[in-house]
């Protein structure tokens, strides 16, 4: 019997723990008759379709106003300047509204997920190892699209944390992963090193400037690449690079070099690069980051020499309630952000297919914070479905 990953194992403990704890949802479903609520408009007058629509768009996650990110956070960004809110209120409203929209804030949001440290994590956020915590089989299958903000030593499995992210999927996996690492997740910023960045997909363990995995050359064991094996359902990946602009020139360069590499999929497909889909953009932010201190060098070099314990580079600076939002001359940044595109493709449309396949062994030896990032392309695969179990009437999402 295979060993179980770390995330599986903390699943079930936590499982367990609050299986006893009854919830609302378990009170509108352990009952089984289904009031049809004909007296209500919306489902004796309304087609199903028409309705679904009505859900679909009441059930989108909106940036919450009344918790808005700091702008010293680590987590602000475009697109993320406030924390996020559904309006799951309305599952609970009837046996009926649940049983036609349990699925549809899973299957039509993106799940953000933090393979980072504290303090990077934004208050009431998940992990990686917390997101499905109240989540039930058929709605973690449903997940179509997971954002993941990580550091680049969690993403290059120092912990198994990007092996235990990959295998935890029950199918297939979603259908589409972004990756983002921002200018703060870099090593160079974790260990208070002016080392050039550097991302090797082919590599075990940390990537450096001038060691690079020739593209003739298999995939070594372990390496972050590979472990997209195990991700059968994947079809889009996205990877979100960030820098400061006087290292914009590093960080093109691992563009130029990410132009070859190819992800191969558990399912005998390969995922290649859409070159006429990458995206560069520029915004505006602080770089006075709540939270932040002094990078702690000794334990930085601690885990570069591959000890396993508890890593946080950065003592946190409590900052107070009252102090400014507002940047000023000196206190700003500009980011360089470049997003790069991957997509599916069979056996039969992409080359070199037993180079990218093999692995192996492991070796001994100017704008502001909200503008001007482009809207990614239409998806060219056709949609997914899931079906209202009332009515039989496909949603389609993507």
């Amino acid at each position: 019997m295979p060993h179980p990953t770390p995330f599986n194992y903390i699943q079930r403990k936590r499982a367990l723990k609050h299986a006893s704890k009854p919830t609302a949802v378990a009170k509108i479903t352990s009952r089984p008759y289904i009031n049809p609520q004909i007296a209500s408009p919306l489902f004796s007058t309304l087609p199903a379709e028409i309705r679904n629509h009505i859900f679909y768009h009441a059930l989108l996650a909106y940036p919450d106003p009344a918790r808005p990110y700091s702008r010293h956070s680590f987590w602000y960004r475009p697109g993320y300047t406030h924390a996020r809110a559904i309006a799951v209120a309305l599952l609970l409203t009837c046996r009926r509204a649940y049983l036609e929209t349990d699925l549809l804030p899973v299957v039509h949001n993106e799940h953000v997920i933090w393979g980072v440290e504290k303090p990077r994590i934004p208050p009431g956020s998940t992990n990686y190892l917390l997101h499905d915590r109240h989540m039930k089989l058929s709605q973690r299958n449903a997940v179509h699209f997971v954002h993941l903000f990580t550091q680049q030593f969690w993403l290059e499995d120092w912990k198994n944390q990007w092996l235990a992210f990959t295998t935890s999927w029950p199918e297939g996996g979603p259908e589409k992963i972004r990756i983002t690492i921002r200018h703060t997740d870099w090593w160079y910023n974790l260990l208070g090193e002016n080392s050039p960045l550097a991302l090797d997909p082919k590599r075990k363990g940390r990537a450096r400037v001038g060691e690079w995995v020739p593209d003739d050359q298999p995939y070594e064991s372990g390496s972050w690449g590979s472990r997209f094996m195990h991700l059968h359902g994947l079809k889009k990946l996205e990877m979100e690079l960030e820098t400061i602009e006087l290292k914009r020139t590093e960080l093109d360069t691992i563009v130029e070099k990410a132009r070859s590499w190819k992800f191969p999929l558990g399912d005998g497909n390969m995922l290649v690069m859409d070159e006429g889909s990458t995206e560069k953009s520029v915004w505006t932010g602080s770089k006075h980051f709540k939270g932040l201190n002094a990078p702690n060098v000794a334990l930085g070099l601690q885990l570069r020499q591959g000890s396993t314990s508890s890593f946080s580079p950065f003592k946190a600076t409590p900052r107070g309630d009252t102090e400014s939002e507002e940047l000023g001359l000196g206190d700003t940044l500009d980011y360089y952000v470049v997003l790069l595109t991957w997509h599916a493709q069979t056996k039969t449309e992409y080359d070199d297919v037993s180079t990218a396949f093999d692995v192996m062994p492991t070796s001994l030896s100017t704008t502001s914070a909200t503008t001007n990032t482009a809207v990614a392309p239409p998806r060219t695969t056709p949609p997914r479905a899931t079906y209202n179990r009332l009515n039989a009437v496909p949603t389609y999402y993507g």
